[in-house]
């Protein structure tokens, strides 16, 4: 795999954004078409020095950085969508590589994909084995394997120099959750053994995040209760019918003690910003209000609304900008802590 030259775009941006980019990197041996992740880098001379060689290691500022040099995003698309994939960062992509000059401290962006759940009733292009008589496994995710796939990604960044807090980790929708999994709690909580822990994110972003996974059931208020049938399918595929064992995988139901032991032993992050909108109409506040009742109750975590998001559910990444404007408040959050000073 080696380093090309791409471009990317933005609604509201008039032209396309030059990158150096790598993409459907795999990060396991033998892998499906989703178990890959793209990096972007801005283009400048000296990245565009490593077009057509291969990739190494993620480009380093040469000196220590009190700042996070680096963006790991999750995408969303409810553990099943086939179409949004790790390419849905190149929007906010786009806004951060076209700032100006001395106002983007990030050297580089990588985007992860993972394996899906079944998806029997999508519109377009749905997929169920039994009935389609066939078996596609990138199709077929169960969690805890979505979660698997993030971590080796992440594992495959760290090879490439992600180190403990050098970066931010953010993810929207069940990307949000997917996230918080992979940091808050040990690989092992959920069974996954041939992986090792994720680096420590210097903060976690979660936009338009699903968290409590029986409320998306039996907790989703009058707003959004006509949705009540489809995220007990959605669910059911992506967790397994036994909803005894949902709560295990819902970050809003983890333990604060144990989140709290991870916090102290900087094995998770000190810093978590959540962000929803209230004109999402596919998930109701109270996800991350919920969220936000077992964060406040661990002292060493500093949990902060966030206020970009707004519209429908997929604006975060559709228009780019409210993920960029987010990273920006985090950069403001950890300068105004006076930063941890990062060897990347």
């Amino acid at each position: 795999m080696s380093w090309q030259p791409a471009e990317v775009t933005a609604p509201g941006l008039s032209d396309p954004v030059a990158v150096v980019a790598a993409k459907a990197i795999p990060y396991l041996s033998d892998v499906d078409r989703l178990q890959n992740l793209n990096i972007y880098l801005p283009r400048t001379s000296q990245t565009s020095a490593l077009i057509d060689t291969p990739v190494k290691a993620l480009p380093t500022p040469g000196e220590a950085s009190t700042l996070p040099r680096y963006h790991v995003h999750v995408h969303g698309g409810a553990w099943r969508d086939p179409y949004l994939t790790a390419d849905s960062i190149e929007p906010a992509i786009a806004r951060a590589f076209s700032a100006p000059e001395g106002s983007n401290p990030l050297m580089a962006v990588a985007s992860i994909n993972y394996r899906i759940s079944p998806f029997p009733t999508h519109p377009t292009l749905p997929y169920d084995a039994v009935k389609d008589e066939h078996s596609d496994p990138a199709r077929e995710a169960v969690h805890p394997q979505h979660l698997s796939d993030v971590l080796h990604g992440l594992a495959l960044l760290h090879s490439l120099g992600l180190t403990e807090m050098s970066y931010v980790l953010s993810g929207h929708s069940c990307g949000a959750c997917l996230a918080l999994q992979a940091t808050l709690a040990p690989p092992r909580q959920y069974g996954i053994e041939n992986v090792r822990e994720a680096p420590v994110p210097a903060a976690l972003l979660g936009l338009n995040g699903l968290y409590d996974l029986p409320a998306l059931v039996d907790g989703l208020g009058g707003s959004h209760e006509h949705l009540r049938t489809e995220y007990a399918m959605l669910l059911a595929n992506a967790f397994g019918a036994d909803q005894r064992t949902w709560p295990a995988a819902s970050p809003a139901r983890f333990d604060p003690a144990g989140i709290a032991e991870r916090v102290e032993d900087g094995q998770a992050p000190r810093l978590v910003v959540l962000d929803q909108s209230p004109d999402d109409q596919l998930v109701p506040m109270n996800q991350r209000d919920r969220l936000e009742t077992t964060s406040s109750k661990v002292k060493a975590i500093r949990t902060v609304r966030g206020h970009r998001c707004a519209g429908k559910h997929a604006a975060p990444w559709e228009e780019g900008s409210i993920i960029w404007k987010s990273l920006q408040d985090i950069f403001s959050l950890l300068a105004g802590e006076g930063g941890r000073r990062v060897n990347v």
